[in-house]
């Protein structure tokens, strides 16, 4: 008998809505606008092209960004129980449409003669918090594994019914900061790193209410019972940059980035004690009492894989990253942007975390248009391939390839001070589980602003 458990991994990617897995690529405004950064010169390259901050005018500069973030993910459960045991076919849809409101990011630059200094810090993977009514998909298949508890304990006509659950919630944020330096080794290339520090959360809070119907062998069939799901789980992890910058000419620009696979160990807080199964009133069977079966069930629960990274320690590394990007200035109003990025994810997959991904990729295409000395008009596509597939995707695990179009405006009313208000959308690719047969789709939107300041 094939049982099969997708269970209660709220957010592995809460809210990846740019970039691979586990991954933000959005740690800019300017990125919402156009996101082939890798090539630009500016402020916003103490994150995208560090090697490229060596060739900005010498200076002090501070940048700030905001973005916030409109989600709405949906599963439509499209799940067959076991044959011969659960053969019942289960139907319905969870929905999240809980925003961020508030992602913020900073940079840094101090620039002197042929040396930079500069600091980056944001939100480098999760980013925020995805909130479903009445549960998720998965609980279906919870309560058939509930099931398959009591069928072995010999109760020949059990039924499990999912009744309902209070809101979901699971959240992920990934705080990064870099702190680096970058040196021009000619008029025409550069060298730049950074030293990488990461401080990893990931939460979850659920709750899914049962009702089941034992054989008339027994006393009290009719019982209800209780999983509770509370974790929090931290880790700490410090990894390297490595950027190089060329300019081949006056108007191209070529850079290059590395960023290093960060080991991430998540501890959780509570442990095991975090999973909570709720015993109903005494099961009887033939006039005997049976005080086991609960304890059985969260013993079971507890082995599956997708529980324990909840409750026990796990290593889920933040992959490397290599980016190519490339700017040319087509004549003195418009500049044309291209880049690549490259997440070696089947490389970071340590004890289990990425089984069956492939490697992720995304290409950019974007314009500047300077409308006059105050105002530049931005505009620009992005393709992600996240790496993800049907034997990958389940409940809270579902990164979807996607397209990403966006818009946006700066606008400089003195020479030293430059604010941007920038809009993307995200159109996701809707894809199905191997496993489950859930059906998974999301789209997002993105409003960001920034204010730019040079001393």
């Amino acid at each position: 008998m094939k049982k099969s458990l997708i269970l209660l991994s709220i957010l592995a990617s809460a809210t990846a809505y740019a970039g691979s897995i586990d991954y933000l690529a959005e740690q800019d405004a300017e990125y919402f606008a156009h996101p082939s950064m890798i090539g630009k010169i500016g402020t916003s390259a103490a994150f995208y092209n560090p090697a490229g901050t060596v060739f900005m005018e010498d200076g002090t500069y501070f940048k700030i960004n905001s973005q916030t973030v409109f989600k709405n993910y949906k599963m439509e459960n499209n799940y067959s129980g076991v044959p011969g045991a659960t053969d019942s076919i289960k139907t319905g849809s969870h929905e999240s449409d809980h925003p961020s409101a508030l992602v913020p990011s900073v940079q840094y630059v101090s620039k002197k003669g042929n040396r930079s200094y500069f600091i980056h810090s944001g939100v480098a993977a999760g980013g925020g918090a995805l909130k479903y009514e009445g549960g998720l998909t998965a609980f279906e298949v919870i309560g058939e594994k509930i099931q398959s508890n009591f069928i072995e304990k010999g109760y020949s006509s059990t039924s499990i019914t999912y009744l309902d659950s209070p809101e979901a919630v699971g959240s992920s944020y990934y705080i990064n900061t870099n702190f680096g330096m970058a040196q021009k080794l000619t008029p025409k290339f550069s060298v730049g790193g950074a030293i990488r520090f990461i401080y990893a959360t990931r939460n979850l809070d659920c709750t899914a209410n049962y009702n089941f119907v034992l054989d008339e062998n027994s006393s009290n069939t009719q019982q209800n019972l209780l999983v509770q799901l509370d974790a929090e789980r931290k880790a700490y992890g410090v990894g390297g940059v490595l950027g190089f910058d060329y300019k081949a000419t006056d108007k191209l620009n070529i850079g290059f980035k590395y960023e290093s696979e960060v080991e991430l160990y998540f501890k959780s807080e509570k442990g095991q004690s975090g999973l909570k199964v709720t015993p109903p009133s005494t099961i009887s069977k033939d006039g005997l009492a049976d005080n086991t079966i609960c304890a059985n069930i969260k013993n079971n629960l507890l082995k599956e894989k997708v529980i324990s990274e909840w409750t026990d320690k796990e290593r889920r590394n933040l992959p490397a990253t290599m980016s190519l990007g490339l700017s040319y200035e087509l004549n003195d109003k418009i500049t044309l942007l291209t880049s690549g990025n490259y997440y070696f994810i089947k490389e970071a997959n340590r004890d289990g975390a990425y089984d069956n991904y492939d490697n992720g990729y995304e290409i950019s295409f974007g314009i500047d248009y300077k409308l006059n000395e105050k105002v530049v008009l931005m505009a620009g596509y992005q393709y992600t391939d996240t790496g993800a597939n049907e034997d990958t995707y389940k409940d809270t695990d579902f990164a979807l390839d996607a397209n990403l179009y966006g818009v946006g405006i700066q606008y400089s009313p003195v020479e030293n001070r430059t604010y941007a208000l920038t809009y993307s959308y995200v159109d996701y690719k809707t894809a199905s589980s191997s496993t489950t047969g859930t059906i998974f789709s999301k789209n997002v939107q993105a409003v960001a602003i920034s204010a730019e300041f040079k001393f």
